[in-house]
C-alpha cells in the first residue's frame, strides 16, 4: 500500500527524509510554505514559540505551588545579606523558644565561633562574643500535633532573622548586626523586613535590655 501522504522515515537509508506516495524526497521540497513552517506536531513556528513564553512563564510553579526562590541573594535594608548565614540548616542548636503573645515556636541556631564562645563561658564570665559569631533564629506558627494532640509542633514557617557579630563595623548597635526575612507560605518567598536601614535600631532596643549579656537573650542549657 502506498502512503497517503507524507511519513517520516525514522533512520533507515532514508535518513529520516519524507515519503510522498513512493518517492523519497528531501525534508522540505515540494511542500507548501505553510507546510514548511510546521512542526513535527502540525504546529506553526509561531505557536511553538508563544508555548515556549507560557512555559518560561509556568515553570517555576509544581503542582500550583512556587518553587522556592534563591534566598541567599536576598538582603536587608542595613546591607546584610541572607548568604551571611549559607548552610544555618546545619548549625548547632543553642535552644528552642516559645513566644506565647503570637504562638511561635522558634530555634535559635550558632555557628561554630557562636558556640565556641558559649562553651568557653561567654556571658556569663563577663567577657563578649568573638567577632564573627553569628545566632540563627527561625520561627514557625504552633501545630498540635495530629498524632499527639498534648504536644505543639512547628507548622507554617514565619521567618528566618539573625544577628551577627562585628565590633567594628556596627558599634552603634553593640557590634551586632540585626536581619531579619519575613516568610510567606503562599508564593514561598521571603522578603526583608524594615523599610530602611534604620530598622535595626529597633531590634538593638530590644536586645539592649540584656546589655550584661552582650545583648544576646539566649543561654546555652545543659545537653
Amino acid at each position: 500500500m502506498v502512503p497517503a501522504g507524507p511519513v517520516l522515515v525514522r533512520g533507515g537509508r532514508t535518513g529520516g527524509a519524507l515519503l510522498r506516495g513512493d518517492r523519497c524526497v528531501p525534508r522540505d521540497a515540494g511542500f507548501p510554505q505553510e507546510e514548511k513552517e510546521k512542526g513535527l506536531f502540525g504546529m506553526k513556528k509561531t505557536g511553538l514559540s508563544f508555548i515556549v513564553v507560557l512555559s518560561a512563564f509556568f515553570l517555576p510553579w509544581v503542582n500550583g505551588v512556587p518553587h522556592a526562590e534563591d534566598k541567599f541573594t536576598l538582603m536587608a535594608p542595613n546591607g546584610i545579606s541572607f548568604s551571611e548565614i549559607r548552610g544555618y540548616e546545619t548549625w548547632d542548636v543553642i535552644a528552642p523558644s516559645y513566644r506565647t503573645d503570637n504562638k511561635e515556636l522558634r530555634i535559635i541556631l550558632g555557628n561554630s565561633a557562636m558556640i565556641d564562645s558559649y562553651k568557653s563561658g561567654v556571658p556569663g564570665n563577663g567577657k563578649a562574643f568573638s567577632d564573627g559569631s553569628i545566632v540563627v533564629k527561625i520561627g514557625w506558627a504552633e501545630r498540635q500535633s495530629p498524632s499527639f494532640p498534648v504536644a505543639y509542633e512547628p507548622g507554617e514557617l514565619r521567618r528566618v532573622e539573625f544577628i551577627v557579630k562585628d565590633s567594628k563595623r556596627f558599634p552603634q548597635t553593640g557590634g551586632w548586626a540585626y536581619a531579619r526575612f519575613v516568610y510567606d507560605a503562599k508564593t514561598a518567598t521571603f522578603t526583608p523586613w524594615g523599610k530602611d536601614a534604620s530598622f535595626a535600631q529597633e531590634c538593638f532596643r530590644c536586645h539592649n535590655v540584656v546589655k550584661d549579656r552582650d545583648y544576646i537573650f539566649t543561654g546555652y542549657p545543659q545537653r
